[in-house]
């Protein structure tokens, strides 16, 4: 007597329940909704679901399109694996109270997917990540789109080797925030209201070491990138090229004790202080073919100050009280930007006092001027203006 099994009643999840009991390998690729048991439907808590297809030991996860409430809990990739949505189709609400949604280990790969932060938990810069990278290396992240998440959306620990590209930032606390990591690429993100930072490289490690190096940020643009658009610290060998800042309340591109960098070919406007700024002691630094509009506005109460103003390009003058080594940018090339600035108080470029071997050459300048001097918290300043080319050298400034 032949007996025929009813395969066609089991459902997916089932066939793959049992094929995992019977030992059966792995498959490939596998499916959140059909094989993970994933309901998608913005209302049932699909944390388990995404268990049973991350410890699946498949290395593609397809997330196909729905809403999956996820955490508070985070959910752990394994090394190697790619979860893959569907695009702004796919979204990962956050449940209320989490942190960290998704924690990532070496050669992961997080692609088309959309997060829903609103209940995710409100943090600070180094806060863990929405996204964690911690320690992991060789990790792509590609077109995600992050929307209301009041922390870090994306955040990197002592990572190495990792891409962000392509991807949308909107009403954020922080979109990329890196520590002590390398090798990274943040380049084609679209940064929209940041709260805190636009993008921050952190490698300040008590004033001692730069413990952040290799880093190209490119083909950004931010809209209102919180108090400093592009913000690195402690880094080496950095290329900011290419990206469009469009307002800041503090500073747009900014490098803070840092050595071996290049910034080139940006367009920077609407930033409060300075469109692009050098502070603590920066060494061996390109700012060449950039176009800065100083043009954020000044307030009645400014204009009766006599200490603050706006500038395009913006040196700062040492700061002992923060950084006892500082003793002023070193070795820096201003060369072919274009800086053009509105009306009232402002400054085209500022070197502040104590810088060293500073060459200045063929910028295009309409209005404010160049000027050298200052003291941190000595006022009034006492500075002097420049000619348009000009070369400050170690025993002050000269033609």
């Amino acid at each position: 007597m032949f007996l025929s099994f009813p395969y066609r009643a089991l459902t997916a999840s089932v066939l793959f329940a049992a094929a995992t009991a019977l030992g059966a390998p792995p498959p490939n690729v596998v499916d959140v909704k059909a094989q993970g048991g994933a309901k998608g439907d913005g209302m049932a808590d699909d944390s388990a679901a995404f268990r049973t297809a991350l410890t699946s030991g498949a290395k593609t996860i397809i997330v196909p399109p729905g809403t999956y409430r996820l955490g508070p809990a985070p959910l752990e990739l394994p090394a190697g694996t790619t979860l893959r949505g569907a695009g702004a189709t796919t979204i990962l609400t956050a449940a209320p109270g989490t942190t960290t949604l998704l924690a990532l280990k070496d050669g992961c790969a997080l692609a088309d997917l959309a997060f829903d932060g609103r209940q995710a938990k409100s943090g600070e810069p180094n806060d863990p990540g929405l996204v964690l990278i911690r320690g992991a290396k060789d990790v792509r992240i590609d077109r995600l789109r992050f929307d209301r998440v009041d922390r870090d959306c994306v955040f990197l620990d002592h990572a190495v080797n990792v891409t962000v590209t392509d991807c949308d930032f909107t009403t954020v606390g922080l979109a990329v925030n890196t520590i002590f990591s390398h090798r990274l690429t943040i380049t084609g993100n679209r940064i929209t209201d940041a709260r805190v930072h636009g993008i921050e490289i952190w490698g300040n490690y008590d004033w001692k070491t730069q413990d952040t190096s290799d880093i190209i940020i490119s083909g950004n643009h931010i809209k209102n990138g919180g108090a400093g658009a592009i913000w690195a610290a402690g880094g080496r060998d950095l290329v900011l090229a290419n990206n469009v800042v469009d307002g800041a309340t503090d500073v747009g591109l900014d490098l803070e004790w840092c050595e071996n960098a290049v910034i080139t070919g940006n367009s920077v406007r609407r930033c409060k202080n300075g469109g692009i700024s050098l502070f603590f002691s920066c060494r061996n630094i390109a700012i060449t073919g950039n176009s800065v509009t100083n043009d954020y506005p000044i307030t009645d109460a400014e204009a009766k100050e006599s200490w603050w103003v706006r500038s395009g390009i913006w040196l700062t003058y040492p700061n002992r009280g923060e950084f006892k080594g500082d003793l002023g940018h070193r070795d820096i090339t201003i060369v072919g930007n274009s800086i053009t600035c509105a009306p009232g108080q402002r400054r085209a470029i500022w070197i502040g006092g104590e810088s060293k071997n500073v060459v200045i050459n063929a910028n295009a300048i309409a209005g404010g001027g160049v000027w050298y001097g200052g003291e941190h918290q000595v006022n009034p300043m006492i500075l002097s203006e420049l000619p348009a080319n000009v070369v400050v050298p170690a025993t002050g400034p000269g033609k």
